[in-house]
């Protein structure tokens, strides 16, 4: 049977974008019966962060020309940013459906945004074999809107297999009255070593690094910058990251008086930063484990500050 890893999100870059992203590049390119199917601008992220070649085989680049529209009227976040670029969901969903609703049964693997675009074809074809990995238990926080949650676990209601990242996530889709049957827990991480390594010198550097959105805690974060530099003045304090939370952040940034003092913005490759930061922080309200950019920032020797969540 042929195996469709499909990976989407046009709204940033995290660790479960790089943690699969690395795996399902790795099978597609090594594997001739697996196709790793992906969105333009977020396999453009991966190749910059150094998660991937750019080299690899049997990779299906999705072109995202409403997301391109976005971009070019200058619109980064906010509602007619958001509604531009899920308009291109829709087209990878007619996409799929041209291409699969008659071919011979495969097996699919979805991950984030991949779960709405195959939705439509689950319905045309439920014979295709569906799995959903699922990398967060907080579920409304993953989807991103309200209206989306009931969508999501209607598809994970349809699914054969849900891959849950940790036993908090299943216990979470358990209590949302999905079958345990098909739930499995496959809790781990992995960290390229070689990419991922100490400076021999280290810098008073203090590391806030995820996507901004209520889970991860980047108001908090700013919140503990002044008695930071309080106590040591020469402290550098980078929040890095994107997402839907960007306004408030940057309200926060005036309020504090933090603005040209924490240094801000979308990195793709954090590895320069955290080999040569002294502290990082993780500050995830519900798990930390297994956070890809905690792990590795413990790899580039970093001491870490971590809230007392998850296993």
């Amino acid at each position: 049977m042929r195996r469709i890893c499909v990976l989407i999100n046009n709204t940033g870059l995290g660790g479960a974008e790089r943690r699969l992203g690395r795996l399902f590049a790795h099978m597609a390119d090594g594997k001739t019966d697996t196709l790793l199917v992906i969105n333009a601008s977020l396999w453009h992220k991966l190749r910059t962060g150094g998660v991937i070649t750019g080299r690899e085989q049997r990779v299906w680049r999705l072109a995202e020309p409403w997301g391109g529209l976005a971009e070019w009227m200058g619109l980064q976040q906010g509602a007619p940013a958001f509604w531009l670029r899920k308009l291109d969901y829709l087209l990878f969903a007619c996409l799929f459906l041209v291409r699969y609703a008659l071919a011979p049964r495969c097996l699919f693997h979805l991950v984030l945004g991949g779960t709405y675009v195959v939705l439509p074809l689950m319905l045309v074809r439920p014979d295709h074999r569906i799995i959903i990995s699922v990398t967060n238990r907080n579920l409304a926080g993953l989807v991103g809107v309200p209206w989306a949650l009931p969508v999501y676990r209607f598809a994970l209601a349809r699914c054969a297999l849900i891959d849950a990242l940790t036993e908090g996530v299943r216990a979470d889709l358990v209590g949302r009255r999905l079958s345990d049957q098909k739930i499995i827990s496959s809790p781990g991480s992995v960290v390229a070593l070689d990419h991922y390594q100490p400076e021999p010198k280290k810098e008073p550097w203090v590391v806030f690094a995820g996507r901004l959105i209520e889970e991860k805690n980047p108001l908090l974060f700013l919140e503990a910058v002044p008695p930071i530099l309080q106590a040591v003045p020469t402290a550098r304090c980078l929040l890095l990251g994107e997402g839907p939370l960007r306004p408030l952040v940057e309200q926060a940034l005036e309020r504090l008086h933090l603005r040209g003092v924490v240094e801000t913005g979308f990195r793709a490759d954090l590895a320069p930063v955290l080999s040569r930061a002294r502290v990082f922080v993780s500050l995830q309200r519900l798990d930390n484990y297994p956070s890809q950019c905690l792990l590795e920032a413990m790899a580039c020797g970093t001491a870490t500050v971590a809230t007392d969540v998850g296993l």
